[in-house]
């Protein structure tokens, strides 16, 4: 089972590129309860807290095209470092206003342009090791790698947020944001493997949009449902929890459901898969699907213990099967640019979701987020199945 992830990690310099990147998007993973805390800290109200955070990750979605397109056209170094500069001072100025007891209206102002400022190591690293990896199976590992990272920024970063908070205050965390983001991104360009990509940033290629790739346009739906369908457990698991009577099950399910989504990460990268990337993905969306079922009929801590495990399962495949259908699909020169969209299409699902999830509780039910997730997942299945002609020859 370790043979494959052996070939990954046996490049020189690989460990340090993971490792790095690891480092470089700890933030990502510690801004939202951050932001969240120190907002309700001073506002008094979780409305403005959700609502500061919310237009972080609207913010974030909504500029990620952007700032790819810039690294695409300008290099990692000169579009990196600066946007994490930037985001450092804004976190500092909401600091600042936070303790300056600023209204509302300024601090979501100031969390959504922290968001737009968010430096985009995932999609450069995503876009790198299509440069590292030439061989497609090593590769479809390396995502899973990848996937398998990404979920332990969101276990971790919550933890080290609470940590920092118990012993100080919220906002000398989201003042230590700004120091980590840019120590993090600066660690990821010192990367061997990142100062030695042979990538010919703003030469060579006509700069068109990743956009005029139709295998990448018919990518965002699915992408976009599989998002909402995320969004909505994520706010369905601490329902449950209260619904069983201990709000603080609630980190211990969610917690649980991104260790499913590693267990399965690392089982989708050890395997030698014969099916085609389009029908894979498609199959695993049903699978996202399956796994979800049980949920809807979960009504204890014990029950929601399994259930959350489960449920996790198929989420670091499914994201492993659209990074390597995006890696085939990219037009030249616009690699960042084409993983950005991905990024901004899922966390737009994933607000979405949030935000439906939590409207449907008091209408349907601690059940009806996980009836909604598996809508949205089964939607995304039958939209994949429905363009397949498109990504044909990604097979």
């Amino acid at each position: 089972m370790l043979s494959k992830y052996q070939s990954v990690l046996s490049v020189p310099g690989a460990p340090r590129l993971f490792a790095s990147a690891l480092v470089g998007r700890l933030p990502q993973g510690m801004s939202s309860l951050a932001i969240l805390l120190l907002v309700r800290a001073t506002t008094h109200s979780y409305a403005a807290a959700g609502i500061a955070v919310g237009a972080f990750a609207l913010a974030t979605a909504a500029s990620a095209p952007l700032l790819g397109r810039l690294v695409d056209r300008f290099g990692r170094t000169r579009v990196l470092l600066p946007s994490a500069c930037a985001q450092a001072c804004v976190y500092a100025l909401l600091v600042v206003a936070a303790e300056a007891g600023a209204g509302v209206l300024v601090l979501v102002v100031l969390s959504g342009l922290a968001g737009a400022l968010l430096p985009p190591i995932a999609p450069a690293v995503r876009a790198l090791l299509r440069e590292v990896f030439a061989d497609q199976a090593v590769l479809d590992t390396a995502y899973a790698l990848e996937s398998i990272f990404q979920e332990t920024i969101w276990i971790v970063g919550p933890l080290v947020v609470a940590l920092i908070i118990s012993l100080t205050s919220p906002e000398v965390a989201v003042a230590l944001l700004g120091v980590e983001v840019v120590v993090g991104t600066s660690l990821f360009l010192r990367s061997p493997l990142v100062r030695s990509s042979s990538t010919a940033y703003g030469a060579g290629h006509e700069r068109v949009s990743a956009l005029a790739s139709p295998e990448l346009r018919a990518l965002l739906g699915p992408v976009a449902l599989t998002g909402v369908a995320l969004g909505a457990v994520e706010v369905g698991l601490p329902s449950l929890a209260l619904h069983a009577g201990s709000r603080p099950a609630s980190g211990l399910l969610l917690a649980l459901w991104s260790v499913g989504s590693m267990a399965g990460g690392l089982w989708y990268g050890a395997r030698v898969w014969r099916s085609s990337l389009p029908t894979r993905y498609q199959l695993l969306l049903v699978v996202l699907l399956i796994c979800t079922v049980p949920l809807i009929a979960a009504r204890s801590i014990a029950a929601g213990v399994v259930c959350s495990l489960l449920a996790g399962l198929a989420i670091a495949p499914v994201f492993s099967c659209q990074y390597a259908l995006v890696g085939r699909s990219v037009t030249p020169g616009s690699e960042t640019e084409a993983f950005t969209w991905i990024s901004a299409a899922l966390i737009g699902g994933l607000a979405a979701g949030s935000a439906l999830g939590g409207a449907v509780i008091s209408a349907g039910g601690v059940g009806a987020p996980f009836v909604l997730s598996c809508l949205a997942s089964l939607l995304a299945a039958v939209i994949a199945v429905g363009s397949r002609s498109r990504v044909r020859q990604l097979a």
